[in-house]
């Protein structure tokens, strides 16, 4: 069997010969038709099997009138008015959004703008800034990111891109199609969102545009900068263009947030027949719902991002194209975590009850509402956790029209992205043991947390955690791990289209593609080597002479939400207290609790090592192939194919094998692994996947659709590792974790669609549309029993052993259906209006648990926008609303899903043209000054909570 790097050389020569061949014979024939200077490109209409992007060659800015003199229109409404004419023209249900001229596209972040199309709403990273998207209810994994039709690798361990790592400006547009065609790349049940970088072709002869910004975050206080720019031009008669863009922007940014609020109800609370109140295990759930941890702070960081993206575009004739593009982008984030977390379990590690029972109080929801802990561990927290993404792609197109009837489109490309960050992030605990906190839960709000840290003599009166030294902290875990993360994929589509025109059969597209794609996951930490060395809080720093706490940066922590929790934490800087350790090594004043002895030399020296149980890699190679009619008559058209997918997917992971098995105690057991091995693992599976697609128009500018089809959306990378973790065994717990499953298959969904649109005229539009998915497969974890069978068991040892895999299989269901409906109107005074509103309806199976909404399917989503263009003046005020939704389906407890509460997202923004070349702006983000909330089913179990403040931009702008 031929290679794939065997194959992509003969793919690649091919497609160079292809080229050549048709280079030629496009300038014979403009050496026959004399030159093209200014001539149209003449591209198959937006949705069909030659496009390779969002938008086809052509002069991107949109043009009104009825003669040959065209009025350019920019702005807002010119990109309004080309997202319409990309919608009308698609051959399938097709959304978009385009730049409001070259360089300048709609919003701040892509992932934002997208946000503005009917059934798409916005995750954002807790740091004011979106990033990931959810189209039609179905979360980020279940949608498939492209840049001009090419599959984008991701930075991250899983399958959803980061929007985030993208600048703006290198986008001129983006189209979210809803529906499937066969002719399509499959891999998504949401929606396909492919964007599109700037090609010279947009704008003919010589363009420039730049601009330099300066930010404003109102909460952190800080301020930024944003430079960018793109320089465009054709030349050769505009048989040839080159385009150029680069973009830098770096600020500062804090967020204040509830870090962690869990619970669980593994304990009950009951009351004996004398009254008295006492603690009991509820193993299988069911008990009170009490916190185990809560964790309030804030996060200060400096984001920076710079990148740009080129392109070349030669078309010699109208039958022959080639574009080659490419993008680069790397994103670093800084961030420093500072919080403080308290355990708030009802028993200390004696075993003893620390809640004062007598005034304990559970609501009927059997929720802890009132409580106070004593001996309680206050945990001072500070971490860092860096992020250094790197992004490219680059590729090449042709498109060729090789007869008058054949037209041949081909596209290869590579791109990577990667995450360098192994050993780089730090957890790093300081503790003060021996407190007391007491709890009482807000319907709707963050729930008290008074805290009191001991006096120098072990009692407890009024000393409160602001007050804290040196002599209180006393130093616990240190945590030092990291991803470096690797995904590089390569690609090859070759498109047929035959113009058949024969009767109801207008054309037969036929073609295939090629990606190869690999996922490399490196961990590295201290996990298993020095991270407990000073566990369980043996000395304060005074003992050791260290100055390391430092008074509260801030004073008022989360101002805008009411209630009694710390709002002023101490702090430390980790490489302080890192370097402090080595004051302990032969310090006779501190002894190692474990050994009896002073610690040793070198002993808070940290071992970073590679993590070969967390490590995985992933390799997947789909070859697909697909035949697709398409059929029309005077006011209808449609399409109907099949499209088959053959992937096969190569895992590597790791793991320990039990060796030795004895059983010490019911929380113990002494345990012999063999030594770290590779397990390999791989599956395979085909789909043949039917789609098709039907557009009538009722009258002049008035029509239907209808579309049905079949479509998958694959398992992520981290789920089809093969890695096993028995290490649960060493305290006598009979589960092994993070068990991959290589044989997933992917998750299938039948969906239909049908919508009408209305475009009287240039003025107004109007939308509406209905879907309907049943997924099926959905991956899940499942406890699977067998049999431990050490490997070399202790004599008169059990020979095996009862034990549980949680592994991942396919099982699970769900349906997903909603209405979207949008307009958007022009008034002659320079006035427009744009809005949109999606009503969504999920419901999601799991074996074994409640039916629940799937998870970030959000029921009602709303955008209004109004503008002003005239006189050289552009205003606009846009409003965003998100209702509540199911954020998970489920929190530390099964039973209890993670509910998010409404957001509402207000922006706006002016500008003025000094001169026709030279324009001044103002933005504000966030005007309401929102804020992030989460719950676990009830109003006063929080699960999230993060405020980020205000933003605020100005700056110039300047064209050519």
């Amino acid at each position: 069997m031929v290679n794939a790097k065997s194959w992509r050389n003969v793919v690649c020569t091919g497609i160079s010969a292809t080229a050549l061949i048709a280079g030629s014979q496009a300038v014979a024939q403009t050496e026959q038709q004399g030159p093209v200077a200014g001539a149209p490109t003449d591209q198959t209409n937006l949705g069909s099997t030659i496009q390779s992007g969002p938008g086809a060659s052509g002069d991107a800015t949109a043009t009104t009138g009825d003669t040959g003199t065209d009025i350019v229109v920019r702005g807002v409404r010119g990109s309004l008015l080309r997202s319409i004419d990309t919608k009308r023209d698609a051959a399938t249900i097709v959304d978009a959004i385009s730049a409001e001229e070259l360089g300048k596209f709609p919003n701040r972040n892509v992932a934002e703008a997208l946000s503005n199309i009917p059934g798409v709403t916005v995750g954002r990273d807790g740091r004011g800034e979106g990033r990931s998207v959810t189209v039609r209810g179905l979360g980020e994994n279940f949608a498939l990111t492209t840049l001009n039709g090419r599959v984008l690798p991701t930075d991250g361990p899983d399958r959803s891109f980061a929007f985030d790592v993208l600048p703006s400006e290198v986008i001129s547009g983006a189209e979210i199609q809803k529906a499937a065609q066969a002719s399509q790349l499959e891999g998504s049940i949401g929606g396909n969102i492919d964007l599109r970088t700037a090609r010279p072709f947009d704008h003919r002869g010589f363009h420039a545009a730049g601009s330099l910004e300066g930010q404003y975050n109102q909460f952190a206080e800080k301020g930024g900068i944003k430079a960018s720019g793109v320089v465009s031009t054709t030349f050769a008669n505009d048989t040839m263009g080159f385009l150029i863009s680069g973009t830098y922007n770096k600020y500062k940014f804090r967020t204040d947030n509830l870090g962690e609020y869990s619970s669980n109800d593994i304990y009950d609370i009951v009351t004996g027949p004398n009254g008295q109140r006492s603690v009991v295990n509820a193993p299988d759930g069911g008990g009170v719902i009490e916190p185990y941890f809560y964790s309030v702070g804030y996060v200060k960081g400096e984001r920076q991002r710079w990148g740009g993206s080129t392109a070349y575009q030669w078309k010699p004739s109208d039958s022959f194209e080639l574009r080659i593009d490419g993008i680069y982008s790397n994103y670093t984030d800084t961030e420093h975590n500072h919080r403080v977390s308290v355990g708030l379990t009802p028993f200390d590690n004696d075993g003893n009850v620390r809640y004062d029972l007598n005034n304990v109080q559970i609501d009927k929801n059997k929720v802890l509402t009132n409580y106070t802990v004593n001996d309680a561990t206050i945990d001072v927290l500070s971490t860092d956790e860096p992020r250094n993404s790197v992004t490219y792609q680059v590729g090449g197109h042709i498109d060729w029209k090789a007869t008058d009837r054949l037209k041949v489109a081909a596209d290869v490309s590579y791109g990577k992205a990667s995450d360098n960050t192994g050993g780089q992030n730090r957890f790093v605990v300081a503790g003060i043991p021996g407190s007391r906190a007491q709890v009482a839960t807000r319907d709707g709000g963050l729930p008290d947390l008074i805290l009191t840290i001991p006096n120098a003599d072990g009692s407890v009166t009024n000393r409160t955690l602001d007050q804290a030294g040196n002599q209180d902290l006393r130093v616990h875990y240190i945590g030092i791990q990291g991803q470096n993360i690797s995904d590089r994929s390569t690609s090859a589509k070759l498109d047929l289209v035959y113009e058949a025109d024969n009767g109801l059969l207008r054309s037969i597209a036929f073609g295939g593609a090629y990606t190869d794609r690999k996922k490399t996951v490196d961990v590295i930490d201290n996990q298993y080597t020095t991270a407990n060395n000073f566990g369980g809080y043996p000395f304060p720093f005074s003992a050791i002479g260290a100055n390391v706490v430092q008074a509260p940066e801030f004073t008022h922590i989360l101002p805008n939400v009411s209630g009694n929790f710390p709002r002023a934490i101490p702090a430390f800087d980790i490489n302080t207290y890192l370097s402090s350790l080595s004051k302990a090594e032969n310090n006779p004043n501190v002894i190692n609790p474990n050994t009896g002895q002073p610690y040793p030399t070198g002993y808070a020296t940290q071992q970073i090592v590679p993590d070969q149980l967390a490590s995985y890699a992933i390799t997947e190679k789909t070859w697909n192939a697909y035949a697709q009619l398409n059929v029309g008559g005077d006011n209808w058209k449609g399409d109907f194919g099949l499209r088959y997918v053959n992937t096969t997917v190569n895992s590597l992971g790791y793991g320990a094998s039990v060796r030795s098995y004895v059983v010490v105690g019911v929380g113990t057991a002494n345990v012999v692994f063999n030594p770290i091995a590779p397990i390999s693992g791989g599956g395979s599976y085909q789909r043949l996947l039917p789609s098709a697609n039907f557009s009538y128009d009722i009258a002049r500018g008035f029509r239907v659709r209808l579309a049905a089809s079949q479509a998958i959306s694959r398992p992520t990378f981290g789920e089809l590792s093969s890695a096993k973790d028995y290490s649960a065994a060493q305290s006598n717990t009979p589960v092994v974790t993070d068990a991959g499953n290589p044989n997933l298959k992917p998750v299938s969904a039948d969906q239909a669609d049908i919508s009408l649109e209305y475009y009287p005229n240039r003025r107004i539009a109007l939308t509406l549309a209905g879907f309907y998915k049943h997924l099926t497969n959905f991956v899940t974890t499942k406890a699977v029993a067998f049999n431990l069978v050490p490997t070399n068991q202790v004599p008169g040892a059990p020979a095996s052993f009862p034990f549980t895999e949680l592994t991942y299989v396919n099982g699970d269901s769900a349906t997903v259906y909603g209405i979207e409906a949008g307009g958007q109107y022009f008034l002659d005074n320079g006035l427009g209006f744009q809005a949109n509103a999606t009503y969504n309806r999920s419901r999601a199976k799991r074996e074994g648990l409640p039916t629940t909404d799937l998870q970030d399917a959000v029921p009602f989503s709303a955008n209004a926008k109004i503008f002003y263009e005239k006189h050289g003046i552009n205003a606009s005020v846009s409003y965003q609303y998100q209702s509540s939704f199911t954020s998970s389906q489920y929190s530390y407890i099964n039973t209890l899903a993670i509910k998010q509460r409404p957001y509402h997202e207000l922006a706006g923004s002016i500008s003025y043209d000094i001169l026709p070349q030279l324009t001044v702006y103002v933005q504000g983000s966030n005007l309401l000054d929102s804020a992030t909330q989460r719950y676990s089913t009830y109003s006063n179990v929080p699960a999230f909570y993060e405020y980020t403040g205000r933003a605020f931009f100005f700056g110039v702008r300047a064209r050519l």
